[in-house]
Formats: structure tokens, C-alpha cells, sequence
């Protein structure tokens, strides 16, 4: 081999790592661009992660708020029924003194009216003091004037 091969070996052999180191420096930029894309996707992607937390906390607190105003919604329900029930047994017992003093006034005996009013002995002998006209009919006030 002569000198003359040698450098044009030598020069095929830059040419060629000319060309590769293209190919490479290339391959950098490529990957550069690639990894920028790829880091303002993860930025996006994190912005949104952030955003979606966000939001699901909201919710969370909406729906813990939601429910306590479900309880309180339910409690008060609870009270209204309870107040409810109460009137209710109130005008049940008004009913029945008021059904009882008609009887009375119209001259019903005392174990007539209990057994058509439910009332005790005391309601009774009050009603029967306060609206009876002196016979009562077997009031349990004999001996009283």
C-alpha cells in the first residue's frame, strides 16, 4: 500500500466520522427537542393534576357539607314530627275534655262519660266540679254540697 492509499483511507475514515458525528450532533438535537416536548407535556399534565385536585377537594367539601346539611335537614324533620305528635295528643285530649264537659252537661253520669272519653278519676272529678250542675250523677261527690 502506498502513501497515496493511506491518505485517501485516511480521508474516507474523516469523511465517515464527518458523517457519524452529523448523525450524532443530528441525534442530540433531535433528542433535545424531543425531551422540551416531553417536559412541557409534564408541566400540562401537572398543571392539570393540580387543577383536578383541586376540584376533588371541592367536592369533598361539598358533599361533607351536603351532608351535614342532610342531618340538619333530618333533625329538624325529626322535631317538626316530634312537635308534630305532640299537638297532635294535645288536641286528642282537648277533644276529649271538650266532648266530656257536653256530656256532662247534659246530665250524663260519671262512668257514662268515662267510658266514652277515657278520662282518669282526677279529670273527672275536676270536670265534674267545674261544669256538673250538682248532680253528677253518681260523681263520686256524695256527702259534698
Amino acid at each position: 500500500m502506498g502513501e497515496g492509499m493511506l491518505i485517501w483511507l485516511a480521508a474516507l475514515i474523516a469523511l465517515l466520522a464527518t458523517i457519524v458525528a452529523g448523525f450524532a450532533v443530528g441525534l442530540v438535537i433531535l433528542l433535545r427537542r424531543q425531551l422540551a416536548a416531553l417536559r412541557q407535556d409534564y408541566q400540562r399534565q401537572a398543571t392539570s393534576v393540580m387543577a383536578l385536585q383541586g376540584a376533588m377537594k371541592a367536592l369533598s367539601e361539598g358533599v361533607a357539607t351536603h351532608g351535614q346539611a342532610q342531618a340538619s335537614v333530618q333533625r329538624a324533620l325529626e322535631r317538626l314530627h316530634d312537635q308534630h305528635s305532640e299537638l297532635r295528643a294535645r288536641e286528642g285530649d282537648s277533644g276529649a275534655y271538650e266532648q266530656a264537659i257536653l256530656l256532662i252537661q247534659q246530665g250524663l253520669g260519671r262512668e257514662e262519660v268515662r267510658r266514652r272519653c277515657g278520662l282518669t278519676s282526677t279529670e273527672l272529678d275536676l270536670l265534674f266540679s267545674l261544669h256538673g250542675s250538682g248532680n253528677a250523677g253518681g260523681s263520686g261527690f256524695a256527702g259534698r254540697s
